[in-house]
């Protein structure tokens, strides 16, 4: 019983007593009758007793009735909180199912959950994420639009509703949604943002994801790591290689100048800017463009390019004169002699090559490429045992004459055998790979090159 009514009724009690004191020295008064209306007399005494009786009696019926709803609410209370339980503990299933890779079992577990209670949003969300791993986008996306119909406010569903369409190939309304998440909640904009420009970059649409960068940055510039600023630089040299592809190469040139503002050690930019000022009878400035990016980044890509543009346009001696001064003059000696002695290779001018190539094998540790090119020329010129020698090197750069166990749990090689796994941790799982398959093929360039379709 509350406090409350425990202290009227002591008030009650208090005051019967005092009435009864005052009956007992006004037994004379109470003796007396009173007309309450025509014909209808009763005696005091009578009349005071029923009224404090009707007032007792009221105040015991109302507690009464104020405690029944009280156990009533309780009994209620105490079968949400039941039901509550067993709908927690279903819900941990369904999620420990579709962490164990069953997501079928657990869209079973939810979608009976969502029977009883159709409006508990972490099950109707975990059988959105369900429906997708399933491949049933075409369900995930009708669930997840009836979610976000009812519940408005829980973004969840929406970004959700957004992977299930692009997921379903209706990128232009996973597009809208998450336009529509960063243009309501701009504070919380960079989850949208992010997964915009990731769908844009996914679709090749790059002055779209480029533009979803742009709003990141300009906004959340704080939140970006050093790898996720760099993808603006990246997304801009696609929209200038969406111009290439457009022969648009006035267009492309500008960006790709842009892109070398913005990081000067960006390779591909480079080779594209070569490209389109050739592209554009300005030879001059392209091969100018290509040997400031090998002075730049000493980036030997530069170099073939310079070969392959040279070789394929028929002007071999010209490249080779370029190639030479180059090898004279710039700071990455080894690399600048080791592209001129590949061309010379190429021309069959193989003593000459053989000579740079042993200067750079004095400056290198690991180049497998290298004792191939001089194992050729010793055997074309008759040198067989050298040629041997050289091969033998080239063998143990390659690493293939070691021995390798692998693991057969999680495939992990290794040199020498062990009792247990030191990448998984399998006991009894090492076994000797007796015929030895990952020798990477050795391909030697084609005399043709991106140049081939240009000129």
């Amino acid at each position: 019983m509350r406090l409350i009514n425990v202290i009227f009724i002591a008030i009650i009690a208090f005051v019967l007593i005092s009435v009864g004191y005052v009956y007992v020295q006004n037994a004379g008064v109470m003796g007396n009758e009173v007309e309450l209306w025509q014909h209808a007399q009763v005696r005091v005494s009578t009349l005071l007793i029923g009224v404090f009786l009707l007032g007792f009696v009221l105040n015991l019926l109302y507690t009464g009735i104020m405690e029944l709803k009280r156990l009533i609410r309780g009994l209620s209370a105490s079968a949400a909180t039941r039901a509550g339980k067993r709908l927690s503990s279903l819900l941990q299933d369904a999620r420990e199912l579709q962490a164990h890779g069953l997501p079928g079992q657990a869209r079973q577990v939810l979608e009976g959950m969502l029977k009883e209670r159709s409006d508990h949003e972490a099950a109707s969300l975990l059988l959105g994420e369900a429906l997708l791993k399933l491949g049933d986008y075409d369900q995930a996306v009708h669930h997840l639009e009836t979610c976000c119909l009812a519940r408005p406010a829980n973004i969840e569903f929406r970004y959700l509703l957004a992977e299930a369409l692009a997921a379903s190939r209706h990128a232009d309304g996973a597009v809208a949604i998450l336009k529509g998440l960063a243009g309501d909640h701009p504070k919380l904009a960079l989850r949208a943002l992010r997964k915009l420009r990731s769908l844009h970059a996914d679709a090749g649409r790059w002055e779209e994801a480029l533009d979803a960068h742009k709003r990141i940055a300009s906004r959340f510039a704080p939140a970006m790591n050093q790898a996720e600023r760099a993808q603006g630089t990246a997304f801009l040299y696609q929209v200038g290689m969406g111009k290439v592809e457009a022969d648009q190469f006035k267009e492309a040139a500008q960006v790709f100048q842009q892109v070398l503002k913005e990081d000067a050690s960006f390779v591909p930019a480079y080779l594209s800017l070569g490209r389109c000022m050739i592209l554009q009878d300005q030879e001059p400035q392209g091969m100018e463009i290509w040997l400031e990016g090998f002075r730049t980044t000493g980036e030997g890509a530069m170099l073939q390019e310079i070969e392959d543009y040279f070789i394929q346009s028929g002007k071999p001696e010209e490249g080779l004169s370029v190639l030479r001064r180059v090898a004279a003059t710039s700071e990455f000696t080894t690399t600048a002699k080791f592209f001129l002695g590949k061309m010379l290779y190429r021309l069959e001018i193989l003593d000459e090559a053989l000579v740079l190539f042993q200067e750079v094998r004095a400056q290198v540790v690991y180049s497998p490429i290298l004792y191939f090119f001089m194992a050729k020329i010793h055997a074309r010129r008759g040198r067989m045992e050298q040629a041997l020698n050289e091969y033998r090197q080239l063998l143990r750069n390659l690493g293939v004459l070691k021995m390798r166990y692998e693991c057969s749990v999680c495939g992990h090689k290794s040199p020498d055998y062990a009792d247990r796994c030191d990448a998984c941790a399998s006991w009894n799982c090492n076994h000797f790979l007796f015929k030895e398959n990952e020798m990477p093929e050795l391909h030697l360039r084609s005399e043709t090159g991106p140049w081939a379709g240009n000129l």
